[in-house]
């Protein structure tokens, strides 16, 4: 019976076809995306995919971007829920801004392409299964490279997917282990094979030598996918020596069709855990003077600097984790220190001097600190930058600027 009911979700999920493809080049949402075709000749077909861009792209023309591959992609409401989370998270600083590239299905062709190779009672239900490892050629050969052509990507790429999408998230992981820094593999269909998948990708994960960290989820409202992620969870957790960070959530009131959104909420989280730096977690909650301040800001720049090598990002603190530090310290509740503000927005201006936003918080600082002169300075270097980038910071600079005078 539960051989049956496996089965019976599987092929659930290998027919669900989601959301046709939008035809126009940019979808109509306050979330918009590129619409993008490529001839695939490992495909041997056009395939269709989404970029969207991080919230700060266009006013930071000298700032790369780590890359997150979304898969089921024509999934609109889905899709649209990524990349609002994910540009949620990336500007309070508790994820770094992504590229997003969303990858929709081929029509009929989801089975094929995220499957790994079935056996023989797989290949009776889904005679055109198997197409994982040529779709990971597709993904690392053709796709990225064309996004880095295209778009100020980094090397740095992580992979998200549900379902059948998990079930190949947990596949690139396991036999690639060069692609992706880290994977979220949500709700993943590992009774595939009757649940051979379960040992199988488990004991590849554990020798692994090189970091990945891998996210994993289910709900009880979903059996033998719930099932047998709790015993690929036990099956690594069996064995010592692993390089893979290995992460799991279980949603007890969800069903397959929504935990995709908490799943990628967390997943994000864990994935980029080590570089998690919000000003919550910072700053020391007793009373510091501004040296002790600034000395503690430099500790947490250099874990900042660990966590990102571990994950192949560049070790240079972001400029809104330094830019929410300063602020920390300048609207300390009862016990400001402009002093440490302004030595932070110093620091973070020598990191990012081509940045219109450095300079307008350093105004804020010297302004705080007494410095009216040197305040109207940095003010003025906003709006000559803001001038040329695009920043949004342009309007708020004038307007102090002006009030200055």
């Amino acid at each position: 019976m539960r051989r049956i009911l496996a089965r019976v979700i599987l092929t659930l999920a290998a027919i669900v076809s989601p959301g046709r493809l939008m035809a126009q080049e940019t979808v109509s949402s306050p979330l918009t995306w590129m619409q993008h075709t490529l001839q695939s000749s490992v495909l041997g077909a056009e395939r269709a995919y989404r970029v969207a861009l991080p919230a700060s792209y266009a006013g930071a023309p000298h700032q790369r971007y780590p890359v997150l591959v979304i898969l089921d992609a024509n999934d609109e409401p889905q899709f649209l829920a990524a990349v609002a989370n994910a540009r949620f998270l990336g500007t309070r600083a508790e994820i770094p801004e992504l590229i997003i590239v969303g990858v929709p299905n081929a029509e009929g062709m989801r089975t094929r392409d995220l499957s790994p190779a079935p056996n023989a009672a797989m290949a009776q239900m889904f005679p055109d299964a198997g197409g994982a490892d040529r779709f990971l050629a597709f993904l690392g050969d053709e796709l990225l490279p064309a996004v880095r052509n295209a778009y100020r990507a980094l090397p740095a790429t992580f992979l998200a997917g549900h379902s059948f999408g998990g079930l190949f998230g947990v596949h690139a992981a396991a036999t690639k282990p060069d692609l992706f820094a880290g994977t979220i593999a949500m709700s993943p269909a590992l009774q595939w094979n009757d649940s051979e998948a379960v040992t199988q990708y488990a004991d590849l994960l554990a020798k692994r030598t090189t970091p990945h960290r891998l996210f994993v989820t289910s709900a009880p409202f979903e059996p033998p996918i719930d099932t047998a992620t709790l015993r690929f969870i036990a099956r690594f957790d069996s064995v010592d020596g692993s390089a893979v960070a290995l992460g799991h959530a279980r949603y007890l009131d969800d069903h397959h069709g929504l935990t995709p959104l908490r799943s990628f909420i967390d997943g994000l989280r864990f994935l980029f855990q080590p570089i998690s730096l919000t000003a919550a977690n910072a700053v020391d909650p007793m009373p510091m003077d501004s040296a002790q301040f600034v000395a503690h800001a430099s500790v947490m720049e250099r874990q900042y600097a660990a966590g990102a090598r571990s994950l192949g990002l560049p070790e240079t603190i972001p400029e809104p984790v330094l830019n929410q530090w300063g602020y920390t310290a300048l609207q300390r509740p009862g016990q400001p220190l402009p002093g440490a503000a302004v030595a932070i927005f110093r620091r973070n201006a020598a990191l990012y001097p081509e940045s219109a936003n450095v300079y307008d918080s350093l105004g804020d600082g010297l302004l705080a600190a007494g410095d009216t002169a040197g305040a109207r300075a940095q003010f003025a270097k906003a709006v000559e930058l803001a001038r040329v980038s695009g920043h949004p910071v342009l309007a708020t600079s004038e307007r102090k600027l002006a009030e200055l005078k």
